[in-house]
């Protein structure tokens, strides 16, 4: 169902919901912090839909649909009198071309380099792409793999990235990543607040600083105690040895009770006679959740071991890396998500390449498009469907389809045409993102809005909407005052409705 007529129908909906008496402006008040209100129930997943975790990956530097999941072969022929040479036709000869490189990457066994997928709003049947390969190997995953076409207009990275991580502008003062909503959730369900986080962002070593990648792990207006714990996943244990308090563990006792000391006097000092809670209560309430969690940090020496921050040499394509840092990250993320009692509820994989791209690190291939590409995906691909079990396997240590949303994000996409002889320049206008497990199940398989022969989105979603639908994943209501607004649903005219729309739209679960 296209946009307007799900909104038209939606609206229906509500008036007859208004009708009975149902109301869908008034705000009723929770006793949990992102818990769905009364009027909003019609639009939270029922608990044996939801997912129990989320794994969002995101492929920095930009994933080119091209050759990967969006593939039309009658789109940019050599022969088209508009757009001739483009999409999955600008490398399609010389040395390095599609063909060739897929061949050295696979060999004799390699698959077709098309299989069929599904069709798109323009009614035009897509093709999964070579590059997609060895994730399209595993039929289980193929079959429930939901692909949202989306587009924005923002071309540096800089800017792109925190749209797409989060789902809000640079200068919006909610510009927070999915962790910062998800802790902050969690958090407020717990009776004892522990230092074991409930979401986790690792970063790769290899990205740019300048390109506001910490986007992933800010928090917005959400408080100090939701942020996410950020993790540069690297071959050493610095991080873990931190942890240790080793500066002061002959004195760790003493240490902590003389900040405790200051600590309440720095409180005293806040309340006015009488005043049970500090005037700065919310800032008390961040630094006392700060000192509270460093004094625990043996919880988290206990989860992080240090063999997850052991270097894994990689080699894809013909080429060879000491620190396959994907790898290393992919597999800490497991190991969150599925240790005995495991508090985490999102991990975010930032993937910044087995080798970094030759044109700008990660997957942002202004040159050697075709080569890079080829090997970074195969390497990511290959590491991400070694940690999710297949039907039938049940590994503890793996992930559980039927349980964990599986995230594939990216800043944007790479031009239909090429960049120079052998790039890809950004291109925002129209790429792919995707969405598997969890509530996204058999059911739901297919493709959302549609890219055209000229390389341009029509349907498509914009990074909030594909945003806060992980939130409704997980059951948390992604219009808190913190999260989303109804606007950031394109059309809808209440929350209820635009609720339900993530579900039906983005997710594919019907109501």
């Amino acid at each position: 169902m296209r946009r307007r007529d799900f909104l038209k129908h939606a609206s229906a909906m509500g008036l007859a919901a208004g009708l009975t008496g149902r109301p869908q402006t008034a705000r009723a008040a929770t006793s949990i912090w992102g818990q769905y209100p009364d009027f909003a129930l019609p639009a939270l997943l029922p608990a044996e839909k939801r997912a129990k975790n989320v794994l969002d990956i995101f492929l920095y530097g930009g994933l080119s649909p091209w050759e990967t999941f969006y593939v039309v072969p009658e789109y940019g022929t050599p022969d088209n009198p508009t757009n001739p040479n483009q999409q999955w036709w600008t490398f399609q000869s010389g040395v390095d071309s599609v063909e060739n490189v897929y061949n050295g990457c696979f060999g004799d066994a390699k698959p077709p380099m098309l299989q069929p997928f599904g069709v798109d709003y323009n009614g035009k049947e897509v093709n999964l792409g070579p590059f997609s390969e060895p994730l399209r190997s595993r039929a289980d995953i193929i079959s429930r793999l939901r692909m949202h076409v989306v587009t924005h207009s923002l071309e540096p990275h800089e800017a792109a990235i925190p749209y797409a991580m989060s789902g809000f502008r640079l200068g919006q003062p909610k510009l927070a990543g999915l962790g910062a909503a998800i802790q902050h959730y969690y958090q407020a369900q717990a009776p004892v607040i522990t230092a074991e986080p409930y979401a986790y962002v690792l970063y790769s070593p290899g990205d740019f600083p300048t390109d506001n990648l910490r986007a992933a792990s800010s928090i917005g207006l959400h408080p100090g105690s939701a942020r996410p714990l950020a993790i540069r996943v690297e071959a050493n244990t610095s991080f873990i040895d931190a942890l240790q308090r080793q500066t002061v563990s002959s004195v760790r006792p003493q240490y902590d009770a003389l900040i405790n000391h200051y600590r309440q006097k720095y409180k005293e000092r806040l309340l006015y006679p009488g005043a049970v809670e500090p005037t700065r209560s919310q800032t008390m309430a961040d630094y006392n959740f700060s000192i509270d969690t460093l004094q625990q940090t043996d919880a988290l020496v206990d989860i992080l071991e240090p063999s997850y921050f052991s270097s894994v040499a990689g080699s894809q394509c013909g080429q060879n890396s000491n620190n396959n840092f994907p790898r290393m990250g992919l597999q800490l993320a497991a190991h969150l998500l599925t240790r005995e009692n495991s508090k985490a509820r999102y991990v975010n994989v930032v993937d910044g390449g087995l080798i970094p791209a030759s044109g700008g690190g990660g997957y942002d291939t202004h040159s050697k498009h075709v080569q890079d590409s080829a090997r970074n995906l195969k390497n990511l691909w290959t590491e991400l469907i070694a940690i999710i079990n297949e039907p039938g396997e049940n590994d503890p240590n793996k992930l559980n389809l039927d349980e964990t949303l599986i995230c594939i994000n990216t800043e944007f996409g790479r031009t239909p045409w090429p960049q120079g002889n052998d790039g890809r320049n950004h291109h925002p206008y129209a790429y792919v993102t995707c969405m598997f497990g969890g509530p996204v199940s058999n059911d739901s398989q297919g493709i959302v809005g549609a890219i055209g022969p000229d390389g341009y989105a029509s349907g498509a979603l914009h990074p909030a909407e594909s945003r806060a639908a992980i939130l409704s994943a997980l059951g948390i209501y992604p219009f808190a005052p913190e999260c989303y607004a109804v606007s950031d649903v394109y059309g809808a005219g209440s929350e209820t409705d635009a609720g339900i729309w993530l579900n039906e739209m983005v997710l594919g679960v019907q109501s």
